[in-house]
């Protein structure tokens, strides 16, 4: 009698469409593939997340389905597996949890180039420590990503999006458009020299016809409060803040501080 194959379920991950190291989605696969084929084990389904973070779990839409197909045991698989634990998630807390979640379920996890088998005696324990790296990795990433951009920033280079109000990306670089410029430099001379804040300012330019010229970028042609009080907030003292972590906030910052005096 042919003995019945384990089943399992692949899960790949890439924080980005395209990434180096061996870690791109068809890395992945090829991998674990070639492990199925060496143990034969039955591929049951196939789950990706492409260009999502393994922060957490939450907005990982093929992860969280894979879940509740092991939940529902449609599949009747035995084992979940990754090519290296961080593909499976980098927050400690979330990889424990899920796990147990699986294991009550009758599910664990392989990592095949971590050689982690959460069914072992010394799996669970691996995987413990390993989370916990793979997240204090995942924030010294985000620091280092984020000190490269400041200082890319601060050497007059761009980070990619639109260039901020005021200036024109020539060649990978900012070049003050002096076209718009004229607005830039009433608002920070309103700013410097009259006790006018954000909202009298914006209400100054509407009154004097200064309106933004219109970009493909942004349609209002109006200065509104929440876009001066950011770019005196920056001229006064150069800051970063989470709240400025979207796209081309951090660029408009740095641009701001050490570039102001080109606009005098």
């Amino acid at each position: 009698m042919k003995k019945e194959k384990i089943k399992v379920y692949l899960y790949t991950r890439v924080l980005t469409t395209m990434q180096i190291d061996g870690y791109s989605l068809d890395a992945q696969k090829t991998k674990m593939k070639a492990f199925c084929d060496y143990n034969e084990y039955e591929i049951a389904g196939e789950y990706e997340d492409a260009g999502k973070s393994g922060k957490s779990i939450e907005g990982r839409v093929s992860f969280n389905q894979m879940m509740e197909d092991i939940k529902s045991g449609k599949d009747g698989v035995s084992y979940v597996l990754v090519s290296k634990l961080s593909r499976f998630g980098r927050n400690a807390a979330d990889v424990l949890a899920t796990l147990q979640v699986m294991q009550d379920f009758g599910v664990n996890l392989i990592c095949v180039e971590d050689g982690i088998d959460s069914s072992k005696d010394a799996g669970k324990l691996m995987i413990s420590v390993l989370s916990a790296v793979a997240e204090i990795e995942r924030e010294n990433i985000r620091v280092q990503t984020m000190e490269g951009r400041m200082q890319k920033a601060r050497g007059g280079k761009w980070n990619g999006g639109f260039a901020p109000y005021g200036y024109s990306l020539i060649d990978g670089k900012l070049e003050v458009n002096e076209e718009e410029a004229v607005a830039i430099r009433m608002i920070f001379d309103q700013y410097v020299n009259t006790d006018l804040g954000a909202n009298g300012i914006a209400k100054y330019l509407e009154n004097h016809g200064i309106h933004k010229i219109a970009r493909q970028n942004g349609k209002n042609p109006l200065f509104d409060a929440a876009l001066m009080n950011f770019m005196n907030k920056a001229h006064e003292k150069f800051y970063y803040d989470k709240s400025f972590s979207r796209s081309g906030m951090v660029n408009f910052v740095c641009i701001v501080h050490s570039s102001f005096q080109r606009y005098r």
